[in-house]
């Protein structure tokens, strides 16, 4: 199936982009990749698909790469250098253009120690993410780690991971400089923080040379928030947010939850130097996406059906879901 490259498109025409997020599953069931493609089509620009998140072991990142394109999906692949060595690494990047991936997330990798492997398995140090995002450039060019040349050339986009609140201009300018192209945030709610950690990175030219798509989450519960609050370098929930959370249960929360992240995205769009968003709803993602990108009006809705929502659902029995 022919893909839409509507993040070029995006990118290049200066539209508001909006990237989401595809978490694999542990079992190998192609059905559920596909399920998932579907619910993302005509919705986002392009799809990342996460490459063992946590430290867990999960179906290959690869593989849900290449269904989501065989879907007309255009993914962007998250490859880390925690579980690939210096050959392992080339062998897939090489394996993903010729599947027709076309973007990839460079990313060390979530430490062993936050999953079930630490005493299991190997932290491969080849590879960091500004190095194996100097391997992709080098690749890119022509060549291999060892100078053998490619007489097919690869022509990835980069996109280096960006941390609110917590990286510095210097650091971002180091992953531009190893060849970045595109910035994704961690996720934000703080505003306020996050357009001051912003504004000097407009004004030293950051974000011009690497557009940023900002990350996004509707919150599924006030446990969560403080999860991310107190366990994620970056991460800054405000006492607002918090409070709107308390004790909200089911749908009524999943409802506040992406009201809570469609204002956060109006509010993105004012902000100088933001290009777009990345939507992450771990756990409910599918069924989540459709109504947070319909209340943020975001466009490509033409799935979405009144009634279904979780909003609609938190009003009472009396409303029909649309399953």
């Amino acid at each position: 199936m022919a893909i839409a490259r509507r993040l070029d498109d995006a990118l290049t025409s200066g539209r508001f982009a909006v990237t989401a997020e595809l978490g694999p599953p542990r079992d190998p069931d192609s059905a559920t990749i596909r399920a998932a493609a579907a619910a993302f089509a005509g919705l986002v620009d392009a799809v990342n698909v996460t490459d063992n998140q946590a430290a867990t072991v999960k179906v290959s990142a690869l593989a849900c790469a290449a269904l989501l394109i065989d879907e007309g999906v255009d993914p962007i692949l998250q490859i880390t250098g925690r579980d690939r060595n210096l050959l392992a690494a080339q062998s897939d990047l090489l394996g993903a253009w010729m599947f027709g991936v076309r973007t990839v997330l460079a990313l060390s990798g979530d430490p062993l120690p936050v999953g079930p492997y630490d005493a299991l398995a190997t932290h491969v140090r080849d590879l960091d993410a500004r190095r194996l995002a100097r391997l992709i450039t080098r690749m890119n060019g022509g060549s291999l780690a060892a100078g053998e040349r490619l007489r097919r050339p690869t022509a990835f986009r980069i996109v280096g991971a960006a941390n609110p609140l917590v990286d510095s201009p210097e650091r971002l300018t180091s992953k531009l400089d190893s060849g970045v192209t595109l910035l994704q945030s961690n996720v934000v709610y703080d505003i306020e923080r996050f357009a001051a950690w912003l504004a000097p990175l407009v004004r030293l030219g950051i974000t011009q040379r690497a557009p940023l798509l900002v990350g996004v989450t509707p919150p599924r519960s006030r446990r969560m928030l403080e999860h991310l609050h107190h366990n994620i370098p970056g991460i800054e929930v405000d006492e607002a947010t918090f409070a709107r959370m308390d004790g909200l249960e089911g749908d009524a929360a999943k409802a506040e939850g992406i009201e809570i992240a469609a204002e956060v995205i109006e509010r993105l769009r004012s902000i100088p130097g933001v290009a777009g968003v990345h939507l992450m709803a771990p756990g409910w993602d599918t069924e989540a996406l459709p109504w947070l990108v319909e209340r943020a009006g975001l466009a490509y809705l033409s799935k979405v059906s009144d009634g279904g929502s979780p909003a609609a659902r938190a009003k009472g029995p009396h409303v029909k879901a649309d399953e």
